[in-house]
């Protein structure tokens, strides 16, 4: 097995790891067990204590250790092993066609770019013997949906998270959240917040509509209203770095036949918080929309906004690590969520930086460009022999 981070991360898209989201889906293609078991089988044969840690069934965390000096506090590496599904893209999806300087395939930028850079790295450092502390890899299951992959890490560190012997166990000095960010250096994102709104009515033939009651157009009125407040939300005082808060409706389901007056209808809401704001006071706002429209409403999901100093260590460990590669380094705020968030709140500092512009992630056409990759997997190896 090779650094060649081009051929690695062919073979990464190759294996499809498609997050089932919430229909538990174990189709073939689906859930990251075939993943996760090359990149242990990779990472163990470049030298690596490695470890898989069941997240759900048949989607585990691949974890990985490179030794150090014992009284160092390791340096952690996260990148995400699922891909949202391939319905609907204009490339082959497990091909990894290369042409004119990309390559193509579900999960080329989002997320096994970053990935394959770690991989390769981290192999060209084990066998430099280069790292001046403890480094920590983790492949992460279910970013796409629910980030339960690195909370099930960082609430239950598996055994090669920690050190080898009876030094007691350090909590990582620091993170480097993969995800494509054009190798710029985010440093704030938004926060997400997702809820179900169902309506109810009772069902009725629809010859005779007026026996029933209509759940959609039950709905209707609260949709205006939901409309209304992501204006006003949209208006709010903007984040310098991630822009304003948003609001918006993403899916909506009711009925079972359209000769059928419906009993049921259900959306589902998302709501992108800016450092800041409380999730709590997001929720609050849209339940008194609910309750004033005789809804109920249930949470999907939420994960906090993330903002870390432009002046803390890791940030200029960062800049110092791709200004060396790239000549120059750019810090930005970006309005998409990361797992950096679980990362801090676990009392690690983190930064998010990966190859791949985030236009192409989930895309139709989804490709990063090769020179992104190689200069990542530089700027990676710069990170982890870096006297920090």
């Amino acid at each position: 097995m090779s650094d060649d981070v081009v051929a690695l991360l062919r073979e990464l898209v190759a294996i499809p790891s498609m997050n089932p989201f919430r229909s538990a889906k174990q189709e073939p293609g689906y859930g990251e067990a075939r993943l996760a078991s090359f990149v242990a089988a990779w990472l163990a044969d470049a030298g690596l204590a490695t470890e898989t840690q069941e997240v759900a069934p048949g989607r585990p965390n691949v974890a990985a250790r490179l030794d150090g000096p014992p009284d160092v506090a390791p340096l952690l590496f996260v990148a995400h092993l699922d891909t949202v599904p391939v319905e609907g893209m204009t490339v082959p999806p497990f091909d990894g066609a290369v042409r004119e300087g990309r390559l193509y395939g579900r999960g080329a930028c989002d997320n096994k770019g970053s990935l394959a850079a770690m991989l390769a790295a981290l192999r060209r450092v084990a066998a430099a013997r280069s790292n001046p502390r403890p480094l920590l890899f983790v492949g992460t299951a279910d970013e796409e949906s629910g980030y339960n992959g690195i909370r099930t890490f960082l609430n239950t560190r598996p055994r090669v998270a920690q050190p080898p012997s009876a030094v007691p166990v350090h909590r990582p000095r620091a993170a480097i959240v993969g995800e494509p960010t054009a190798l710029r250096i985010v440093i704030a994102h938004r926060g997400v917040a997702r809820w179900t709104m169902t309506t109810r009515g009772k069902s009725a033939h629809s010859a005779h509509p007026e026996q029933g009651v209509s759940a959609i157009y039950r709905m209707a009125p609260l949709l205006a209203g939901l409309e209304a407040l992501a204006r006003q939300i949209a208006q709010r005082t903007p984040h310098p770095l991630v822009g304003p808060p948003t609001l918006s409706v993403g899916t909506i389901h009711g009925g079972l036949s359209v000769n059928t007056v419906p009993d049921r209808c259900v959306i589902e809401v998302d709501r992108r918080l800016v450092p800041g704001e409380s999730a709590a006071d997001a929720a609050a706002e849209v339940r008194a929309l609910a309750e004033r429209h005789n809804a109920t409403m249930e949470g999907l999901f939420e994960s906090g906004w993330f903002e870390i100093s432009p002046d803390a260590e890791i940030v200029r460990l960062a800049c110092d690590a791709v200004r060396g590669v790239l000549g120059a380094a750019e810090t930005v705020g970006v309005a998409y969520a990361t797992e950096a968030p679980e990362v801090a709140r676990a009392g690690i500092p983190c930064v998010v930086l990966g190859p791949g512009d985030a236009a192409q992630a989930h895309s139709a056409d989804e490709s990063i460009s090769l020179d992104q990759l190689a200069s990542a997997a530089r700027i990676y190896e710069a990170l982890m022999t870096a006297p920090y």
